[in-house]
């Protein structure tokens, strides 16, 4: 049998799946990350852009803090980062300046690992992203393929798309992503030889490194077994309360079952309990839901709405009083997925298809108002979309305003720009939240951490302790400055 490594994805997608991507905070990151790093896992999957402005909007908490907390309390483990490749926060298009200001910083404050996803397959454009990523200092690039149903998704449309990833210099393994939880052990028996195969066509290339699939249907405890068998050496799981349900299979069950079937894992369960108890505790204090083994549900493959857009849809659901509305938006996706072409179901368009059903349901009419972000994909933003569009609706979009503006491609911002219009002294950490995000979030979140100096000295140690985020640095917040350089270089100075 083989060697079998873990990725935790409690932190960024169990907290999705699960606590509608509000539940971790800083605190919770200070108090946990030592216990993770005490597991020996491969990768801790920490934040994505979703996860960063949650931390701002809900918590007034400074994303870049949380980093850099978990870097310089789990020194030994990689810290991974998931983007789509073509946002960053906002559900628009991001100009390329902008992401690659976001990757620099992702780097500079010590995330170490990239997972670039993008949802319609566009695979050029996640080779650049991977490029991109590879240029300001990441050391891992992993590409995606994206696991759906559909009449357009077959085995050999998947095998082509990663064989699409094999001649790229900057990507360093492939994963194979199943967000809504609907891969079965027949199918991954189907599948992983023929991704294999199409990417062992360059043995120098990318190879199939990794499997991540939800919890939804039950399976995903035995498809992971499966996929052991078959080669794959990386596996993504969580820790309870964080596991399990709409999230993943729960880290220490897993390695008991790849244990039993001869696979070797290397990691301290013992540690994986200690962390499990801290997230627990936390869950019980703010009353946050966990985690429970899901029952099989053949009804689910009808829609495969991942677990993190249905908490979210239900908290938004509640936020507006409708709660009752739920099982009428999940319906009528089916529709309006199908009216779109067939697009994977996946962030950002798992948000765009139930945005949309809920526009749909609410109003009573179907298309009544059409979303931007739907007026965009279908204007061919984010690509060719897979299957074919309902030209009614194609021709309503269009004829939105939206619809007849000309896409903005972001080519003319710049960081300059984005500093004369935002402010010539912030620090490239609050000046990129502020490109993406209402201001009075921002402000609210600067308000909040100011004048912090315990925040503020634990970035400071943590930054300075990344070998990416340079030599020297200084913070300064009011008439208090903090410096800490090496020898032989000049300190940069950011305000706090």
């Amino acid at each position: 049998m083989a060697t079998i490594s873990l990725v935790d994805v409690s932190l960024r997608d169990g907290n999705q799946s699960l606590w509608g991507a509000t539940g971790i905070t800083t605190r919770m990151v200070r108090g946990v990350a030592p216990l993770l790093d005490a597991v020996g896992y491969r990768t801790l999957e920490l934040v994505s852009s979703t996860l960063m402005a949650t931390a701002v909007r809900y918590h007034a908490e400074d994303p870049w803090e949380r980093i850099r907390t978990a870097r310089q309390l789990a020194p030994n483990t990689q810290l991974g980062f998931l983007t789509t490749g073509k946002r960053f926060i906002t559900f628009g298009r991001t100009p390329d300046a902008v992401f690659e200001l976001a990757f620099t910083l992702l780097a500079r404050n010590g995330v170490r690992k990239l997972w670039v996803i993008d949802p319609m397959h566009d695979m050029e454009g996640a080779k650049r992203t991977a490029a991109m990523a590879k240029r300001v200092g990441f050391e891992e690039v992993i590409g995606g393929v994206c696991y759906t149903m559909s009449p357009v998704h077959t085995p050999e449309y998947f095998a082509e798309k990663a064989g699409e990833l094999s001649d790229s210099p900057d990507i360093d393994g492939v994963y194979l992503k199943d967000p809504s939880g609907i891969l079965t052990p027949d199918s991954v028996r189907a599948l992983i030889p023929a991704l294999q195969d199409s990417l062992g066509a360059t043995p120098e290339g990318p190879q199939l490194r990794e499997v991540h699939s939800h919890s939804t249907t039950g399976l995903s405890p035995i498809t992971l077994l499966e996929a052991a068998d078959l080669g794959v050496p990386t596996l993504h799981c969580a820790l309870p309360p964080l596991a399990d349900g709409p999230s993943h299979p729960r880290a220490q069950q897993l390695v008991a079952n790849l244990r039993a079937r001869g696979h070797e894992v290397d990691v301290d369960v013992e540690a994986m309990d200690r962390a499990s108890a801290y997230l627990t505790r936390q869950a019980r204090i703010k009353r946050l839901p966990q985690g429970q083994p899901a029952q099989y549900d053949e009804a689910y493959y009808r829609h495969t709405i991942p677990g993190g857009v249905q908490s979210t849809t239900r908290r938004q659901l509640s936020e507006i009083r409708r709660p009752e509305l739920f099982d009428a938006v999940i319906d009528e996706s089916l529709q309006v997925r199908e009216d779109l072409g067939w697009p994977i179901v996946m962030t950002p368009f798992a948000q765009y298809i139930v945005a949309q059903a809920a526009l749909n349901v609410i109003s009573g009419e179907r298309y009544k108002t059409i979303s931007n972000e739907v007026v965009d994909l279908l204007r061919g933003d984010f690509g060719p979309l897979p299957g074919k569009v309902n030209e009614d609706l194609l021709d309503r979009a269009l004829a939105t305003p939206r619809g007849r503006e000309k896409p903005d491609d972001g080519g003319e911002v710049t960081v300059k720009g984005l500093r004369q219009q935002f402010g010539i002294h912030l620090s490239d950490e609050e000046l990129l939240l502020r490109a993406v995000m209402p201001g009075e979030q921002v402000d609210r979140m600067v308000a909040a951490t100011k004048g912090s100096t315990t925040a503020t000295l634990a970035g400071l140690l943590a930054a300075a302790g990344s070998a990416a985020s340079g030599t020297s640095i200084a913070v300064s917040s009011g008439d208090t400055k903090f410096a800490l350089s090496r020898a032989g270089h000049e300190t940069k100075e950011a305000t706090a």
